[in-house]
């Protein structure tokens, strides 16, 4: 997963890489944290800046730390992991868990792979 990063407008093109990578439109976050699309979009380009509470929804839908969405900067590199959409996939729906169901996620993986690996 790549997120991309403009030197003159960093938080902008972080946002639209990381909804990006979620398969999501900006309709669809409209929908699940009630930003209009035509807000999210200035965000996205760099016209307007994200108040506290939309940074916060947008950290928790994008399943983006605070500290990461606030401290970008110009000289800082895209993370490439080099997941295929698959593995972004799981990832990103076991971000949405709590440490708790996290751990219950991995038990109840690692029993499906042993027995499908066994097949």
């Amino acid at each position: 997963m790549k997120r991309k990063i403009d030197e003159n407008h960093p938080l902008s093109y972080f946002l639209r890489s990381a909804r990006e990578d979620m398969d999501l439109t900006q309709l669809d976050v409209m929908r699940l944290t009630g930003i209009n699309n035509k807000t999210l979009s200035g965000y996205e380009n760099g016209v307007a800046e994200p108040d506290f509470k939309s940074l916060a929804m947008l950290s928790k839908l994008y399943n983006i730390s605070f500290d990461e969405l606030l401290n970008i900067s110009s000289d800082r590199t895209a993370v490439n992991l080099s997941l295929s959409k698959n593995e972004e996939k799981l990832l990103s729906l076991s971000r949405r868990l709590d440490s708790d169901r996290q751990k219950e996620l991995l038990v109840q993986l690692k029993a499906l792979t042993e027995y499908l690996s066994k097949k």
